[in-house]
């Protein structure tokens, strides 16, 4: 990452998306201490919508825009295209995302949820515009290009059938019933735009912080042709026929993409070169082992759907809390104390000559905040997903409370990282 330009103007807008996501996180763990009985019913609840919404796009997508301004161009190795329309961009999904997320809340259809639908659609597609056009000034293409434009065309086009599903309350564009579309709406946003996208920056990212020097990306094509092979099929099959025999294939297809990637990042750690793991790398492995948990409940959803078993609803439930609440989640936790820290360095310090004693990157944060932060999302995890599968209120009520805790440690941790001393650093 050494190769990164920083100017004021880059660094304030992905600190920006960096702080927003931050209280974003600290009021999804509020939303869900108001919510904790709609938990144990079914997924499509008025409140529930509202978290999953605050979760994917008020926590993940814009902690993952932030940091795409800043690592996208180290990824593809350019200049980010334009700034303006990153600013652009952000001053159309706060209002966006606050409009669709209250709207839901007290779910009253209508032009507020409208609004916020289209706002949030604008700017996903000035954000993928402005990806696209970084990615046009570079002449080689590589896998990883591949994997970060394609999750930006499938996070536009999540954003493009959401604002159709709303608008659908009140227009019915479409005969089928809401449910049909909801879970096309879903795998589009989750394995479209959060798995491509996470895989195509960490596929670089995870062995640089290695120091690895695993260079082979053939694991990489298989996972992506795997991956979007799946996708398609699931969105074509899912939609003409509904789930079927055919989706334990098609599941079998999109595992084996995935599996590829595993094995890409356990020769990447097996070829290491630093040997010592630190807390955020831990953070950011534990986020793997969340999404093979994930990844193993589908059989299950389909199964219990096949039969017509309510089971399922319990089993959707748990599968997309193991991916936006643990996988995704997980790996911001991590990684951003791989990446915040950086970007900040360089902006104060990468400057600096050898005649200042300088402080490393890892440095800026608080070890102590960042392992009771761990410590205390360990547990919501162990208690928050039993207690939404066996309706044990206690569990769920113990876990959001973890998940509070690691929100403000969490926040707080930013704050160390933003504004640490630096008059600590003098000369040698």
């Amino acid at each position: 990452m050494s190769g990164i330009k920083q100017n004021p103007g880059l660094y304030k807008i992905v600190v920006t998306h960096y702080v927003v996501a931050a209280f974003c996180f600290l009021i999804l763990s509020v939303m869900m201490l108001f919510s904790v009985k709609a938990f144990t019913g079914h997924y499509f609840h008025p409140q529930i919508l509202a978290i999953t919404h605050m979760a994917a796009l008020g926590w993940g997508t814009m902690i993952i825009l932030g940091a795409s301004y800043q690592l996208i161009p180290v990824v593809l190795e350019t200049e980010l295209y334009s700034e303006k329309l990153a600013w652009m961009s952000f001053a159309l999904f706060m209002p966006g995302l606050t409009a669709l997320v209250y709207s839901f809340w007290v779910f009253v259809p209508g032009i507020h949820m409208q609004s916020g639908a289209i706002l949030l659609l604008l700017a996903v597609l000035l954000f993928t515009i402005n990806v696209y056009l970084t990615a046009k000034k570079k002449k080689q293409e590589t896998i990883q290009e591949d994997f970060i434009f394609s999750a930006c065309i499938c996070l536009c086009l999540t954003a493009a059938l959401g604002a159709a599903l709303v608008f659908n309350f009140t227009l019915l564009i479409f005969p089928q019933d809401q449910l049909h579309f909801l879970k096309l709406h879903a795998h589009m946003g989750l394995i479209g735009w959060f798995l491509l996208m996470l895989i195509g920056v960490s596929s670089k990212l995870v062995p640089m912080f290695l120091v690895s020097s695993y260079q082979n990306t053939k694991l990489l094509t298989y996972s992506y042709y795997l991956i979007i092979g799946a996708l398609l099929y699931f969105l074509v099959d899912s939609y003409l026929f509904g789930l079927s025999l055919r989706t334990y294939l098609i599941f079998t297809i999109g595992a084996a993409g995935i599996t590829c990637y595993f094995i890409f990042i356990v020769k990447c750690l097996r070829s290491r070169l630093r040997k010592h793991i630190d807390l955020p790398m831990m953070n950011s492995f534990m986020s793997f082992i969340l999404l093979k948990i994930a990844t193993l409940t589908v059989p299950f959803i389909i199964y219990f759907h096949l039969k017509n078993n309510p089971v399922t609803i319990r089993f959707s439930m748990i599968y997309g809390e193991f991916m936006l609440m643990g996988w995704i989640t997980a790996l911001i936790l991590g990684q951003t104390f791989k990446t915040l820290p950086f970007i900040v360095w360089v902006k104060h310090y990468e400057h600096l000559t050898g005649k200042f004693k300088t402080p490393m990157p890892a440095e800026l944060f608080a070890e102590n905040l960042l392992k009771a932060q761990t410590v205390s999302y360990l547990i919501f995890c162990l208690t928050f997903m039993p207690g939404c599968y066996l309706l044990f209120l206690p569990l769920i009520y113990i876990g959001i409370a973890m998940l509070m805790v690691t929100a403000m440690l969490y926040l707080s941790n930013i704050f160390t990282v933003l504004f640490h001393k630096t008059v600590t650093y003098g000369k040698l």
